[in-house]
């Protein structure tokens, strides 16, 4: 059974905002190893809790409480035990390979159960459901049922079998029809003036036209990327991308890291690749508790999958844009890609803060989420796993922004948010009129 931090999956916004420190958010998937045997799985994780953890920490007196009780109690939120199940699972979602609707969502008080993000490629994108849309009510076999706290949906959603369709009402008066399954997700969407590009497929590496997801208000010559997180083909995707911004002869990126928490450092290696001036060079810097050292390196590509140097780049990012979002963000600030006057950062309304009864601190409005530390898995002869904090991170400038992130202090700009949505809406195009005037 999934452990208390694993349960935390979005259900509310302040879940979502929170996203960074708990799941989905998790920076840098990392580098894999495997620990030799001891005595008991409760010896081995304390062996390399001792060895590897990046502070020292003071476990004597846990008195072998269960071992995910140990890892809540006496390390940080990023660090987490998974049984051999919960590991499997975990290696195949970060694969890419994921199963349900594919949306993360929040109750609004006055508002309903609002969509915060679409997985690409997922049953709910395919079917037409797209961030910001309000769902007012479920039809499963004729029977109605009706959204009233976040809780209403989640129980809904949990009583659908796999393949089993259910219809889904909007307040705007669009019907969805759709069935958890296994999906393989677009971590990519582009979007011009005129037309809009996806990822479908079995493997989600086929670019996919979408005229309809149009951005008609992008000025001519620019393009919007949104990558919503650095797992799986995301990658091939961006390259992919970057492809067709050449074969269209584009000027200009806004890079949406809006929702992106993080994921693999391979990944972002892969992608930091994709900018010519940061190919080949250092894209992060991890030292350990021991001041040990280790670079990683952005890739290198052919022209075909690298934007032209001269292009302008921009910059979405908000509260929960952590991670290896904000080490991209560090790789483009520090070869002079993009600059910190690039960077446009979510500022939530008041009336939302009021209305989930959070503070703008609470949800990090004004500023990126600010982890700059690294994870690493280590594997048990079991399969069975811990995911353990080992490393602070530095860009490739020095720059640390662990615990506090960007803000307008850096000289980033401040878009007004009404909600901390995903994608097109009413944030975009405000940023959008900033960006271009």
């Amino acid at each position: 059974m999934k452990n208390a931090k694993t349960k935390k999956i979005i259900i509310s916004v302040a879940a979502a905002l929170l996203a960074a420190a708990v799941l989905a958010l998790v920076f840098l998937a990392g580098y894999w190893t495997r620990g030799a045997v001891g005595s008991t799985s409760y010896d081995w994780v304390l062996g390399v809790i001792a060895d590897h953890y990046y502070k020292d920490v003071d476990a004597s007196s846990a008195d072998e409480i269960a071992i995910d009780a140990l890892v809540d109690e006496y390390l940080d939120i990023y660090s987490e035990y998974y049984t051999a199940e919960e590991y499997a699972a975990q290696q195949q979602s970060n694969a890419g390979v994921k199963s349900g609707l594919g949306v993360s969502y929040s109750y609004i008080p006055g508002s309903g159960i609002t969509i915060i993000s679409c997985v690409g490629n997922s049953p709910a994108y395919r079917a037409g459901l797209r961030s910001g849309d309000v769902v007012l009510y479920g039809v499963k076999d004729g029977v109605r049922t009706d959204f009233g706290s976040s809780s209403d949906f989640s129980s809904f959603v949990s009583s659908l079998a796999d393949g089993e369709e259910a219809e889904f009402v909007c307040a705007s008066g669009k019907s969805c029809t759709i069935a958890k399954e296994v999906y393989s997700a677009s971590y990519v969407f582009m979007a011009t003036n005129d037309s809009a590009w996806t990822f479908t497929g079995s493997d989600a590496l086929q670019m996919t036209e979408t005229e309809g997801d149009a951005i008609s208000y992008l000025p001519e010559g620019a393009a919007y990327i949104s990558l919503s997180q650095f797992y799986g083909g995301a990658p091939q995707q961006f390259k992919t991308a970057v492809e067709k911004f050449n074969e269209l002869g584009l000027t200009s990126l806004v890079l949406d890291l809006r929702n992106n928490g993080g994921g693999s450092v391979s990944v972002m290696q892969k992608i930091a690749g994709c900018f010519p001036s940061a190919a080949g060079k250092t894209a992060l810097v991890a030292r350990s508790k021991s001041g040990d050292e280790k670079v990683y390196e952005a890739e290198s590509y052919s022209s075909q999958y690298t934007l032209p140097e001269d292009i302008d780049v921009y910059i979405l990012a908000n509260g929960s844009t952590a991670s290896a979002s904000e080490a991209l963000t560090g790789v483009l600030v520090s070869y002079g890609i993009a600059g910190y006057g690039d960077i446009y950062i979510s500022e939530y309304s008041q009336e939302y803060l009021s209305a989930m009864g959070l503070t703008a601190e609470e949800a990090k409005s004004g500023r990126t989420y600010g982890k700059g530390i690294m994870q690493t898995t280590y594997e048990y002869v079991t399969g069975e796993a811990l995911k353990l904090t080992t490393h602070q991170i530095y860009w490739p400038n020095g720059e640390s922004i662990h615990d506090k992130g960007l803000s307008q202090s850096d000289g980033c700009n401040l878009v007004s948010a009404p909600l901390p949505l995903s994608g097109d809406g009413e944030e975009l195009r405000l940023a959008v009129g900033m960006i271009y005037g």
